[in-house]
């Protein structure tokens, strides 16, 4: 991939999106409690646990399964930049 190629698609992925397109319902303070909650009382993946399988799309086109990963070192960042 060209490095001009990976500049504009890193810059669509900063452009800003108009609020209608974004999921503020979710960000209640109910669902931050809850989230938190859960996060004190490990209720979820706890480490050395094989994380769930998902599928998610490459830059370049195609798709990537975490599964296709197992016995390789795999960094996992999720977040945003809203």
């Amino acid at each position: 991939m060209q490095s001009i190629e990976v500049a504009s698609r890193i810059d669509e992925l900063e452009a800003r999106k108009p609020p209608e397109e974004y999921n503020f319902e979710y960000f209640t303070t109910s669902i931050l409690i809850d989230d938190a909650k859960r996060t004190i009382f490990a209720n979820g993946i706890c480490a050395g646990e094989i994380a769930p399988d998902f599928e998610l799309p490459k830059v370049g086109g195609g798709t990537i399964r975490l599964s296709d990963l197992r016995g390789r070192p795999v960094l996992m960042h999720f977040g945003s930049y809203s």
